[in-house]
């Protein structure tokens, strides 16, 4: 399936304001952004520090406005006729320091969804362009973009800048970029995704994940179970089910729903999740976006029919940028290399927080060969698997890992994996808890289903066993 957005080499993640999320307050580092709300003039048209750009074929106009979010002054590029390319203020670049992870964040007022792109300027002098996020439409009101940066390897600088790519307007002000220390979860967990549902993933992945004993979720294209030799079918989904994986939502046909009607979001988005439901039996309450494209709309849409959403928003889940309709990912493709999916595996260790990586293709050769960037060698990902098995962070599927993280969020105790009755110690009290609810459906975590899975077997009974008197 060709992938019409280039979102394999995220290394970025924004979350957007005002969408309801916790936050949670860090010491003031200092802004690393010149100039950061416009104050000081260079020209009568432009701030110090800041250059208006476009490129492709649109019709743009630049403003230095005499209003802002706070203070006198703030940026505004208004486009009015569009074909292709974008427009946007670019502030100057900041030096970064590989392997430092930077808070990026500015306010913004627009009539049109917009982005938040980047550009890094590697230490050989070569540039590469990161999309950040989308920024969705808040025309009557500032809202805020506000997400994390890891730099990478081979960063020198980078220049953060939010684009508008159609006939639209957008006001920007009070940028800020600075050194980020999460607020830390009890420990680091790691979930290993894989998109689309290729047949290779069951026939490549599978093996590699038993081997080291590895949980995943599967995002699947429900449309794909049949007659689709390419893709998985469904007796192999319910086969990955059975072996303890989570089964994820990733809709009927794999569009990009921000092109489409409300009905039709509302079927891509909830026929899936009744196919899929339909073939393992349980719940499947996790949903993860078609290239990674949302708007107001389908996050709405979202919210009615599953318990957590997924974007390709990179970066690490914290406590201060939770937020379970645009949860954040790192994504492993052809261009990522083994030392990089460590580093982020190191990360999510060293800051107690949440890494989420993602697969598509698992093959020597891509089944589609568009599909190529998307794809990753087995031996690399056998590397990755015995990287993370051995590193001890808890590997968790993304049902589990809401589990343990959610009551985090909300101030709750820490449970324990294996404690059933949350009595803080894992004995016979759950064991007894476990086999009293044997094979029940629909349970909840405290009659025994401690994997999420929709039903009380071995699974339930190995954790409780492997934690035993912890």
């Amino acid at each position: 399936m060709l992938k019409k957005l280039a979102i394999g080499l995220l290394t970025l993640g924004i979350t957007l304001m005002p969408l309801a999320r916790l936050k949670v307050a860090h010491a003031a580092a200092p802004n690393l952004i010149a100039n950061p709300s416009m104050e000081t003039a260079a020209s009568a048209t432009a701030p110090a520090n800041w250059t208006a750009s476009n490129w492709g074929t649109n019709t743009a106009a630049f403003s230095y406005e005499s209003t802002g979010h706070t203070g006198s002054h703030s940026l505004k590029a208004t486009v009015s006729a569009y074909t292709t390319g974008d427009a946007k203020w670019l502030p100057t670049d900041v030096a970064v320091t590989p392997g430092i992870t930077y808070d990026y964040n500015n306010w913004y007022q627009s009539n049109v969804d917009t982005e938040v792109d980047a550009q890094v300027t590697a230490t050989d002098g070569t540039f590469s362009y990161f999309l950040v996020a989308k920024a969705l439409a808040s025309p009557s009101a500032w809202a805020k973009a506000d997400g994390q940066f890891t730099a990478p390897a081979n960063a020198k600088s980078v220049t953060f800048f939010q684009v508008i790519n159609k006939v639209g307007y957008m006001q920007i002000d009070d940028a800020s970029m600075s050194v980020y220390t999460p607020t830390p979860f009890a420990g680091g967990l790691v979930s290993v995704t894989l998109d689309d549902g290729w047949t290779n993933q069951y026939t490549n992945a599978k093996p590699v994940f038993d081997k080291y004993g590895i949980k995943a979720t599967y995002f699947i294209i429900s449309g794909s179970l049949t007659d689709q030799p390419d893709y998985m079918s469904a007796a192999q989904v319910q086969t990955l089910h059975n072996d303890g994986n989570e089964i994820g939502s990733h809709t009927i046909t794999h569009p990009d729903l921000t092109t489409m009607t409300q009905a039709q979001i509302t079927n891509e988005m909830s026929q899936s999740q009744t196919t899929l439901q339909s073939t393992v039996g349980v719940p499947v309450t996790d949903f993860a976006y078609p290239f990674g494209a949302y708007n107001a709309a389908t996050l709405a849409t979202g919210k009615q029919y599953y318990h957590s959403q997924r974007s390709v928003n990179a970066g690490y889940n914290t406590k201060d940028n939770w937020d379970i309709t645009q949860l954040k990912i790192h994504e492993v493709d052809s261009n990522i290399s083994q030392a990089e999916v460590k580093g982020w595996i190191d990360g999510a260790i060293a800051q107690k927080s949440w890494l989420i990586l993602v697969y598509h293709e698992i093959a020597t050769t891509p089944t589609d060969p568009t599909d190529a960037l998307y794809t990753t060698q087995p031996a690399d990902l056998d590397a990755e698997m015995a990287y993370l098995k051995n590193s001890g962070v808890p590997v968790v599927t993304v049902a589990q890992a809401l589990a343990q993280l959610e009551p985090q969020v909300n101030g709750q105790p820490v449970v324990k994996p294996g404690d059933v009755n949350g009595d803080n110690a894992i004995d016979a009290l759950d064991l007894s808890l476990v086999l009293s609810n044997w094979n029940k459906t629909g349970a909840t975590k405290a009659q025994g289903d401690l994997n999420a899975d929709g039903v009380v077997d071995a699974l339930d009974l190995s954790t409780v066993l492997a934690n035993w008197s912890k």
